[in-house]
């Protein structure tokens, strides 16, 4: 059977102790690969809106460590260069050569130390939501936002990671049920929030460390460090709108673009596509 560019396909990459799983959308060859990461809870599953609309592209879009089907990093606390690490062999060993990068929440900050770590070989950088976490707030988030959960013989894990899905589309934080916690946008349909929930379920061991890596990674600190052309995209429906924002003015070569719309709490994938695709492709200097 013929595969479309268009097409999604899902693979495996091999590590010397573990597997990383990616999706793949092939292309022509004209433009530079793009290695899209993901946030967290959940996997890549969520980009496949995004990775569709980027037309053109071959997009490589994979599950952190222990997230979705990748398997867990041998080190329970890995750190966000740990993940970007990880992320480095895998375009290494596809042979990507020189990429692009788009990364959200978690993934922005795992794209900020790829670009740092190999700069000759990331050309531009999409940060969409910077974790650029208030001090104040980042006690608080590490302790409540990603509690151990222990599967049961009563299955209350299983409904436990509904809850904490759809709680984190309604709220921010997702514990925090107040009038002043809530988001804008709503509820996706009941099989698409079904099918992230299962995404999160497969992680469930690896969520905890995920999110402490996350919130302590000193973003404000590692921006100024990218040196490639970078682009913060900033839309009303994240979470982390306003301190993306506040990335941009960080990065020597930044810039920020805002983005309308809200679909189920987050941007809508086409425009957020149009603006990424606007940026890179323009030409290098």
């Amino acid at each position: 059977m013929t595969m479309s560019r268009t097409t999604i396909r899902r693979r495996f990459f091999d590590l010397s102790n573990r597997q990383i799983h990616y999706r793949c959308r092939q292309s022509d060859g004209s433009r530079p690969p793009l290695v899209a990461l993901h946030a967290l809870p959940g996997s890549a599953r969520r980009l496949e809106p995004l990775i569709g609309a980027l037309d053109g592209r071959l997009v490589v879009a994979p599950d952190l460590a222990g997230l979705g089907d990748s398997g867990p990093h041998p080190d329970a606390n890995a750190s966000i260069q740990d993940h970007a690490q990880d992320m480095l062999l895998l375009a290494e060993g596809l042979g990507l050569g020189n990429v692009d990068l788009y990364g959200t929440h978690t993934g922005a900050a795992v794209a900020i130390e790829m670009a740092i770590t190999a700069p000759s070989r990331i050309r531009r950088v999409v940060l969409d939501g910077v974790p650029l976490f208030n001090p104040e707030a980042i006690g608080e988030l590490a302790q409540r936002y990603a509690p151990a959960i222990e599967p049961d013989h009563n299955g209350s894990h299983l409904l436990w990671a509904h809850n904490f899905c759809r709680d984190m589309l309604l709220f921010w934080p997702w514990y925090d049920k107040s009038a002043a916690a809530a988001r804008a946008g709503g509820l996706p349909s009941a099989r698409d929030l079904h099918c992230w929930v299962l995404e999160v379920i497969k992680g469930l061991d690896a969520i905890p460390g995920g999110y402490r890596a996350a919130f302590a990674y000193r973003a404000a600190e590692r921006l100024p460090l990218v040196s490639q052309p970078a682009l913060c995209i900033s839309a009303a429906a994240d979470t982390l709108d306003e301190v993306s924002r506040r990335a941009a003015d960080l990065l020597p070569a930044g810039r920020l673009i805002s983005v309308d719309g809200v679909e189920a709490g987050m941007a809508p994938p086409g425009r957020v596509a149009e603006a990424m695709l606007r940026f890179l492709d323009e030409p290098d200097d």
